[in-house]
């Protein structure tokens, strides 16, 4: 039976803004998914680390829904050289519900890349995603596991580099490809490069698929 072995890292969010790209407009949508993107930049400017991560907001327990749901939220940005705010944008923003007033997550990073971070983690406080000076993405760690999970074929429902895919033994079969941003060393530029995103076929930990599927085989 084909196993991998993950570093599961559980965290809860406050009010999050994980921005979905847009040009022009003043209407941006909000993900419903932790791309390698976010909390790999997340991890590396927070902890000065380098490692692969990908991951999801969590279903209650419970009752098996979400931790969150959707609100608007409308700011300017403003022009420091001409000192005049812009027209305003509205962004779709993910906020707690339920009691705990948490989202729930978990993020994935390959063991042999994250074990030696295993106790830094624990316990561990950053903010993740957009407008974090207005108080979003605060987040904390509250457990920190080594898993292993299970490799089957189904959908995948993460976003993660395309470069990236086989560290988490991850095997595209019909992958449906996106891009995500990934910062230069410095975090002043960086490139777009190539991701899988949910919806593709693939055989993948069972931990990062959407459903099991045998379909094709």
């Amino acid at each position: 039976m084909n196993r991998i072995k993950l570093l599961e890292l559980h965290l809860e969010i406050g009010s999050v803004i994980i921005g979905e790209r847009f040009k022009g407009g003043t209407f941006r949508p909000c993900q419903t998914t932790i791309p390698s993107s976010t909390i790999e930049g997340a991890l590396r400017h927070y902890f000065g680390v380098e490692v692969p991560a990908v991951g999801y907001f969590a279903k209650d327990e419970k009752n098996k829904g979400n931790t969150y749901e959707f609100d608007e939220f409308t700011y300017s940005v403003r022009d420091k050289f001409l000192n005049v705010s812009r027209m305003p944008i509205t962004t779709v923003y993910l906020r707690p519900r339920g009691k705990n007033g948490k989202i729930e997550a978990k993020v994935y990073i390959p063991y042999d890349k994250g074990v030696s971070l295993k106790d830094e983690l624990i316990g561990a406080e950053f903010q993740i995603g957009a407008l974090k000076s207005k108080g979003f993405g605060k987040s904390k760690i509250i457990g920190v596991n080594e898993i292993e999970s299970e490799i089957k074929q189904g959908i995948l429902k993460v976003k993660v580099f395309e470069g990236e895919a086989g560290e988490f033994g991850i095997e595209p079969i019909s992958p449906v490809y996106g891009y995500l941003f990934k910062p230069d060393k410095f975090s002043i530029g960086g490139i777009y490069k190539r991701a899988l995103f949910p919806g593709s076929l693939v055989k993948a930990p069972e931990v990062l698929l959407k459903e099991v599927t045998y379909y094709d085989e």
